[in-house]
């Protein structure tokens, strides 16, 4: 027969099991139960481990790996073997975890099955099973009598005991006395503080103050103070930087992190605790992905570069900690993905690949844990978008089909998964430009449509949540690329209609926020295209809006080449409109700034995706030339045009391009054939225009007559 051990001969008061998604309620409850002291008139009192202490004592609530097995390493099972009782954080991630489950059926198996506290924070305790059932199985299982266990249970839920009554009934069942009798004293305790309090004033703010700085010179008040603020911390980097990030909140975010900033300032160094470096490094992140959004690329790679810093330290403290390896992981992404949009490609592909290396780390660890599943899915997403930057559309694709097909099961399996359906409609976007890009203009339509269906979804859903409908705005900019490239003028039209006042009250709501200044100036540039052929005021004062506001978002982010190159074809655009109207002094002064971008890009070697709208500007500036009668000029620009739409790219996948019509990128072909035609390449031509209208493809801007152009030089 096995002995319940004395709480005094045990090295730990309690072994908290917890799920990795219910961390944050396991920090808490551990450093309010390390720090509470016991209401003196109760201490000495019998108890269930003998006179009740002061303090509670220590609490283990680390974690070591889980073989695939399912058996406990052995650091947990010296731990649980070490505690006095077991604490089980209680919710539905709870009761589905495979090591939350191995770590309570290991304490009843040694007999202490008594000894068991449940504190539930999420589901419904009066559900054996479900998706909504928060016990562990084996914290419910019948025992030797084969009756069912009711767990010692306090509910931590709001619509029940609520947190800190939740607390006060765990305690009591720690140290084995009356709820009643602990929440009498706890309440005395209260008053006597609060009289306390109130003799204090009276007696004057002056002793008052220099009691309290002789009381906080202690070195506990210190530690309390410090978990206070740190627990403080942790609200504000975790619940509301989640709730400011759902509203778009860019300044307050931006406040979060100041006060996280000034926080850290402060401490000693010897205070920096591993909590400290946490809750740091965590902040860091936060700063850096303001940063990132409002366009400012360097200070937040410095900022996710000291976050990586941290967050290394912190694992080489505990190598086997999944949370810490999660942590550093979350650095090298974003890390990466600066490099992405700087279009760094080497860099971002080195530290992508680190990125998915931890993440297949972190799967190794724990296999049963779905969050660390997703984290592997993004780390192979995220080098395939790397593949399709790269132009190895073939590579990109297959990687991308793969992902979507387990983002789609697994959707079935959780359909009320917002972020879930969110991912699964950004690959369905990635997939319809991999199809654009390769002329497969009515598949792409279909997986925009699939797309902005999930998009919708998720704002009838949770309508104020400004991630969606940023979703939807991008979405519908997507389908904008493959309706106009098919001539689908009216749809089109339609779509910009929905799409544009969502795109403007999401920059009136935070005009800093970088991306939605990109979002509504390419709304503007869509409105002009889309009038240029009807209604050229419209178009002029459109294509006015478009440059203005991605002059300013570039001005914000000048290494992001995807805003550099939205606001060249909006430089383009104004010139092309200005010669329409036979303004060429407005015409070359447009051209004149597109090419201050043109240069950039050329210095920085252009993507594949920059490629066919450099060449727009070359061809615009030799139709320029030709209007001025300087047919040599003219000549040059369209030729260096044409090289630069057939100059062989030195990676693609495997597949060197070649230079005829029939193997160049189909992005490249609209703008190929008008270097053509301005050259008097007329059969070139012709062979270029069978592959576009094979594949469906209606120009926005017609294409001229054969051989015009050079004729009006000449």
């Amino acid at each position: 027969m096995n002995v319940t051990p004395k709480a005094a001969a045990m090295r730990y008061r309690a072994f908290i099991s917890y799920s990795h998604a219910d961390e944050a309620w396991a920090r808490w409850l551990m450093r309010r139960l390390e720090t509470y002291r016991v209401p003196s008139r109760l201490v000495g009192a019998p108890g269930i481990d003998g006179p009740v202490p002061a303090r509670l004592g220590a609490f283990f609530r680390d974690r070591d790996e889980l073989t695939a097995s399912g058996d406990l390493a052995a650091t947990i099972r010296a731990a649980l073997s070490d505690s006095a009782a077991l604490i089980v954080v209680c919710s539905p991630a709870a009761a589905a975890s495979r090591w939350v489950g191995a770590e309570v059926q290991a304490f009843r198996d040694s007999g202490r099955g008594n000894r068991i506290l449940a504190f539930v924070v999420e589901g419904e305790p009066g559900q054996a099973a479900g998706e909504h059932a928060c016990f562990p199985p084996p914290l419910i299982a019948p025992g030797e009598d084969g009756q069912p266990v009711e767990p010692l249970a306090a509910d931590a839920r709001s619509t029940a005991d609520g947190r800190e009554r939740a607390f006060i009934r765990l305690v009591a069942g720690l140290l084995g006395i009356g709820y009643d009798q602990l929440a009498q004293r706890e309440a005395h305790r209260k008053q006597r503080r609060l009289l306390q309090v109130a003799v204090a004033s009276l007696a004057g703010m002056t002793l008052a103050l220099g009691l309290a700085a002789t009381a906080y010179v202690a070195r506990n008040d210190a530690q309390r103070r410090q978990a206070q603020a740190e627990d403080i911390l942790g609200f504000m980097l975790g619940d509301l930087r989640e709730k400011l990030t759902t509203v778009g909140r860019l300044d307050l975010m931006r406040a979060v992190d100041d006060k996280a900033a000034g926080y850290f300032a402060a401490l000693d160094p010897r205070d920096l605790s591993d909590r400290a470096l946490e809750e740091q490094a965590r902040s860091l992140s936060g700063i850096g992905q303001v940063r990132l959004d409002e366009g400012n690329h360097n200070e937040a790679m410095k900022a996710f570069r000291e976050a990586h810093e941290r967050s290394t330290a912190l694992l080489e403290r505990q190598p086997e900690n999944g949370q810490r390896l999660f942590d550093l992981a979350q650095a090298e992404y974003w890390i990466g993905y600066v490099a992405l949009r700087q279009g760094n490609y080497d860099a971002a592909e080195s530290w992508l690949r680190k990125y998915r290396d931890s993440a297949a780390r972190l799967v190794a660890l724990d296999p049963g844990n779905f969050d660390w599943q997703r984290e592997l899915g993004y780390g192979h997403y995220n080098l395939a978008v790397l593949d399709e930057r790269r132009g190895r559309y073939t590579t990109a694709e297959a990687t991308m089909l793969t992902g979507l097909a387990l983002l789609r099961d697994w959707l079935k399996q959780r359909p009320d998964d917002l972020q879930l359906r969110d991912e699964a409609a950004d690959l369905e976007s990635w997939l319809g430009s991999l199809a654009l890009w390769q002329g497969q203009l009515q598949k792409a339509e279909t997986y925009f449509a699939e797309q902005l269906q999930a998009v919708r979804v998720n704002i009838a859903k949770d309508p104020k949540n400004t991630k969606w409908q940023q979703s939807f705005v991008v979405a519908s900019l997507l389908m904008l690329e493959a309706q106009g490239q098919r001539g689908r003028i009216r749809e089109a039209r339609e779509t910009l209609a929905r799409m544009a006042p969502l795109a403007a009250a999401l920059h009136a709501q935070d005009p800093s926020n970088n991306m939605w200044r990109l979002s509504l100036g390419r709304s503007h540039w869509w409105r002009a295209q889309l009038d240029a052929a009807t209604d050229r005021a419209s178009a002029t004062s459109a294509a006015t809006a478009a440059a203005d506001m991605l002059a300013q978002a570039h001005s914000a982010a000048k290494e992001d080449q995807n805003i550099a190159a939205w606001l060249l074809r909006a430089r383009t655009l104004q010139a092309r409109l200005a010669m329409d109207a036979g303004d060429t002094t407005a015409a070359a002064r447009n051209l004149t700034d597109a090419k201050r971008l043109t240069d950039a890009a050329l210095q920085a070697a252009p993507t594949e995706k920059l490629r066919p709208w450099l060449a727009e500007r070359l061809l615009l500036q030799g139709d320029l030339e030709a209007r001025r009668g300087n047919a040599a000029n003219a000549t040059r620009a369209w030729s260096e045009a044409r090289r630069l739409l057939r100059q062989v790219a030195e990676d693609a996948g495997g597949t060197r391009l070649h230079a005829n019509a029939a193997h160049i990128a189909f992005a490249r072909l609209d703008p190929l054939l008008r270097a053509e035609r301005a050259l008097g390449r007329h059969d070139e031509a012709a062979r270029i225009r069978q592959r576009l209208e094979a594949a469906g493809y209606v120009p926005l801007q017609p294409f001229p007559a054969a051989a015009a152009t050079l004729v009006a030089a000449r």
